[in-house]
């Protein structure tokens, strides 16, 4: 088959002199277009023909003169197209565009299989594409989604991201990432190696479509609305809001009604005195408890150094001493309830002034004036006796100290933010008054804490709570570290750096020099193991096993016990929390605060051994002990399990058999009218419902409630039973609420430096 084509610009051929105006014969072989037009055919050619159309061309020489005479003539020396006027684009040999194909590789066209595709629908051959690495990791995500090892993580936690892939789950990244955003799938197969960076997007890339069995994530990210549908292990436990314990105001209300849940020997709360000052009523009880504990420390320092509180140079009578022992006992009968029984049982007064002469006997400025030495011992026993009465009713005096400290702690912050301490109550509350808009939290502060060589520390305890199979459980860690502050304890300076052992502000003072740096560490932390090896070293090292860590259990399940009302139960939640505990002088375990998400970074030397195996264990609990009951929790031990079924809301499925208890006679009212009594006895029917009856009164109708109240007199006369409805109207709803203004009113108007 021949091919004739007429040259469009035949005016200016310069080829062959034989060739004017001639037929360019070009050899396309046996191939059979049919009944094709060949311009047609030839406009859908593929660019190897092309190509091989040009190199058959002899050369083309322009003339000089030509762009003179020719408007559209252009200085571009490309061969144009034979079917129209476009040039054809020149070769380059160094553009390499996709797919990459070598020249050696083309084949000739007789032979091209895919010469009769168009060039939109062509199959190029991308002989960079490694075709095995797609295959073997299409074939790890097909087994990752069949078992459902999927995992996502919100943050940085590399060892937990490490023991979920050695159990080969792949991790669906929550984020787009700049490689996912950026390079192309094609870019990330060939950088893809050996778990890299690139696999890891390329494998996300494969599993977008699919959804997590193991999220991690932060407390502030809503769920998704497809989590309903199926049960993710998640990082996660909802609370109603009055029950959630890891927010400062929520833990002092479950403080105070944890009384309901605690258990002897097994949930046992021992927390320092806490108020949250939002309301007049809670900041009344503080200015008490203030006052109370000016008494009561008062009067245990007297109890141990009366004696020597007498002098002849002394000016003090001993009047203010008897004032303080009577403001005891009234509060100890308060406590067991004698206010009750006794119809004159008066406050005594605490004025200004006692308060002031009590903090300068304590501070050693004043002394009592000399006495006989027959009252003197009279007086010592009366204060040893009331104290040691006072010491059953409440045991903080013996570590309340002299200085009457309170920590002032805001309630949305954490870290140690905003955390303040003041010795009066007055100033207190000012600083309270200056910020409306925060709600504060008081706290006693424990002025005689353990200390280890002259320094503050506190114990960071984790614990862990999963709800799987219908079984609650709540885990503690075996291992714990201290914490301790940059300069040794001294109630005489406020700074944070001697009161507060947060990291977050600790390491803002790891510079200084302090006394005793030898015997502890830059890092201000310390291990479980070097605290018990310094609690042998007193010849106390049985008081972790038998003391401290038993009562960390009992702490923390009195808090969980106490939320269990309020704790929103889904399918294979889980989360961790850090529970931070103080130590008294005489061996007390005071739970301070409970903190979400803690800080589970590699910061110190301490921490990066702790943090990843407290990871590496979580992993074991709520994965592998699930599945499996008999493998290993790691450090992490079960100290609580209680069933809770999981039931249908509203009821759902539920019926009711029987027979409705009903009057005979519908028309007649099982009761008699209101106000009037019959005359013998009442032969009416109790029914456990009574139909509504509108009463008129002079306030005007009303509906009459359903409920009645029977009153039989004493006297046995017949026709003296009487029945009376319980009517409710509009006015004493608002009496009641009046009441409860006026006495609101009451409460503010008073002063807050007395007490009541």
């Amino acid at each position: 088959m021949h091919l004739k084509i007429k040259l469009v610009n035949s005016d200016v051929w310069d080829g062959d002199p034989g060739v004017d105006l001639a037929d360019i014969t070009l050899e396309l072989g046996d191939t059979d277009y049919g009944r094709r037009q060949v311009d047609q055919r030839f406009e859908q050619a593929p660019a190897q023909l092309t190509r091989r159309f040009l190199r058959a061309l002899p050369a083309v020489e322009r003339s000089p003169d030509r762009s003179r005479f020719d408007p559209q003539h252009t200085d571009d020396d490309r061969v144009l197209s034979p079917l129209s006027s476009r040039p054809f684009p020149a070769p380059s040999a160094h553009v390499h565009t996709f797919p990459r194909m070598a020249p050696s590789r083309l084949h000739p066209f007789e032979d091209d299989d895919d010469s009769n595709r168009t060039p939109k629908h062509r199959f190029f051959r991308n002989y960079s594409f490694d075709f095995l690495k797609q295959k073997q990791l299409k074939t790890k995500i097909a087994s990752a989604v069949e078992k459902k090892h999927i995992f996502s993580i919100v943050g940085h936690y590399p060892a937990l991201r490490k023991a979920l892939k050695t159990r080969h789950w792949l991790e669906k990244q929550t984020f787009r990432s700049s490689l996912l955003r950026d390079l192309s799938h094609h870019a990330l197969l060939q950088k893809a190696s050996n778990g890299n960076e690139y696999e890891e997007a390329l494998v996300s890339k494969f599993l977008k479509p699919y959804l997590p069995y193991f999220i991690w994530q932060h407390r502030n990210m809503r769920d998704s609305k497809q989590d309903r549908f199926y049960a993710p292990f998640r990082s996660r436990i909802h609370y109603e809001r009055p029950y959630d314990f890891a927010v400062k105001e929520n833990l002092i209300r479950l403080i105070n009604a944890a009384h309901w849940h605690q258990e002897e020997g097994f949930a046992e709360l021992d927390y320092p005195r806490t108020y949250l000052l939002d309301t007049e009523d809670i900041i009344t009880k503080f200015q008490e408890d203030y006052q109370l504990t000016i008494v009561s420390s008062f009067l245990y320092h007297m109890s141990k150094n009366l004696e020597h509180a007498f002098d002849e140079e002394g000016t003090l009578p001993t009047d203010v001493l008897m004032t303080a022992m009577k403001y005891l006992r009234y509060y100890m009968g308060c406590v067991q309830h004698e206010d009750i029984d006794h119809e004159e049982f008066c406050e005594p007064l605490l004025t200004p002034e006692n308060r002031h002469e009590m903090e300068r006997i304590l501070a050693g400025e004043l002394l009592f004036a000399s006495i006989p030495g027959y009252e003197v011992l009279s007086l010592v026993a009366q204060v040893k006796k009331l104290v040691h009465e006072a010491a059953k009713v409440f045991p903080d005096m013996k570590i309340d100290g002299t200085r009457n400290m309170w920590i002032l702690k805001p309630g949305n912050r954490c870290r140690g933010l905003g955390i303040m301490l003041f010795n009066d109550d007055r100033k207190l509350l000012e600083h309270v008054d200056s910020n409306p808009d925060i709600k504060y939290v008081a706290q006693k502060y424990i002025e005689r804490p353990l200390l280890i060589h002259s320094t503050k520390f506190d114990i960071r305890q984790y614990f862990l709570i999963t709800y799987t199979n219908n079984l609650l459980k709540v885990w503690m860690y075996k291992s714990c570290y201290l914490r301790f502050s940059s300069r040794q304890f001294d109630l005489d300076d406020f700074c944070e750096s001697i009161h507060l052992t947060n990291y977050s502000i600790q390491k803002n003072y790891a510079k200084e020099v302090r006394d005793g740096a030898e015997a502890l560490p830059g890092c201000n932390m310390w291990s479980l193991r070097r605290f018990q090896e310094h609690l042998q070293s007193l010849d106390k090292g049985f008081y972790w096993e038998r003391k401290i860590y038993p009562d960390m259990k009992k702490n923390i399940l009195a808090i969980v016990c106490a939320s269990l009302d309020g704790m929103k139960l889904e399918r294979n939640m889980f989360e961790l929390y850090g529970a931070d505990f103080m130590v008294t002088e005489n061996f007390r375990t005071l739970l301070i605060e409970i903190n979400t998400s803690p800080d589970l970074s590699s910061s110190t030397e301490v921490t990066a051994v702790i943090c990843p195996a407290v990871l590496e264990d979580l992993v074991k609990v709520v994965i592998d002990n699930t599945k499996d009951k008999r493998a290993g929790t790691g450090q992490f031990e079960l100290i609580h399990s209680l069933e809770i079924p999981r039931v249908a809301p509203y009821g759902y499925g539920l019926t009711v058999d029987g027979r409705s208890m009903q009057s005979k006679h519908r028309s007649r009212s099982p009761l008699p009218p209101i106000g009037t009594s019959t005359g013998g006895p009442s032969t009416a029917p109790s029914t456990g419902t009574s139909t509504p009856r509108i009463c008129t009164t002079s306030a005007g109708t009303m509906a009459a409630p359903a409920s009645t109240t029977s009153i039989t007199t004493g006297t046995g006369i017949p026709g003296s039973t009487k029945f009376f409805r319980n009517t409710t109207n509009t006015s004493s709803s608002g009496s009641s609420r009046g009441s409860k203004t006026s006495l609101t009113s009451v409460i503010l108007d008073r002063p807050r430096s007395t007490v009541k």
